[in-house]
């Protein structure tokens, strides 16, 4: 499950602006305006993180913050401000704050404080149960897979949000996922991992032709281990889920 994320501001232009942004790390965001509808989301669903502008009209980050504490005990607080008193400052700290952001935000500073966004891995593989197999093999391991099954499926896969790596069958019924990847690497660079259980030498000669330092070639059937390997080669690996083998 992606880290959930709520955004309280009155700024229809920022809160929109960092949905999108956050959106794009991995993250699940939803967009409160005001106090009352943050507090109804809280209700509603789990928080992982709250991201809550300083000074609202009709309640203070702080009182919302009091407030959030015990709908969502676990949750990690965050406040915007561009300006506030020391003595605001200080409220907010005592009620649960972990940390306060100057406006206008650093993106690499916010996201130091978010936990980590899942790896999000695009499956290409036209073999229902080998692709059973690397899905549970992944999702236990705590990667997001998107599975496809046609070249045509990964490349309006990527249209709507761009992985952060993808593992590709090369020799598929509609087309060859090496140069599919080879394609989408040049418009939306990500990391490929490639495999394939014919003509390892052809599909070798495929892989050279993708960018060194983003891509890795296995040839079918593989242990786990390799596969795993492979990944964290090309992509940070997500953080274990509790009781998960490496």
């Amino acid at each position: 499950m992606r880290p959930r994320v709520l955004i309280i501001d009155d700024n229809h232009e920022l809160a929109d602006n960092l949905a999108e942004l956050l959106g794009d790390e991995g993250y699940e965001i939803t967009i409160a305006e005001s106090g009352e509808r943050a507090l109804a989301a809280a209700r509603e669903q789990g928080i992982d993180t709250v991201l809550a502008d300083l000074r609202m009209p009709g309640v203070k980050g702080v009182a919302l913050a009091q407030s959030l504490t015990q709908l969502a005990p676990g949750a990690n607080f965050l406040v915007m401000t561009a300006y506030a008193s020391d003595a605001l400052l200080g409220e907010a700290l005592a009620a649960g704050v972990q940390a306060i952001l100057v406006k206008p935000l650093d993106l690499r500073a916010l996201l130091r404080r978010l936990p980590r966004a899942p790896a999000t891995v695009l499956l290409l593989e036209d073999d229902t149960t080998f692709a059973e197999v690397l899905t549970t093999t992944l999702e236990d391991r705590g990667y997001v897979v998107r599975l496809t099954k046609t070249t045509a499926e990964a490349s309006a896969a990527v249209e709507t949000s761009r992985p952060d790596a993808a593992l590709f069958d090369i020799y598929l019924p509609d087309g060859n996922g090496a140069k599919l990847a080879r394609s989408l690497c040049v418009g939306a660079p990500f990391p490929v991992l490639l495999m394939t259980g014919y003509d390892a030498d052809g599909a070798a000669e495929l892989v050279q032709s993708l960018p060194a330092r983003a891509s890795r070639f296995l040839t079918k059937p593989f242990p786990t281990r390799a596969l795993l390997d492979a990944l964290r080669s090309l992509v940070r690996p997500p953080p274990s889920p509790a009781g998960a083998m490496s």
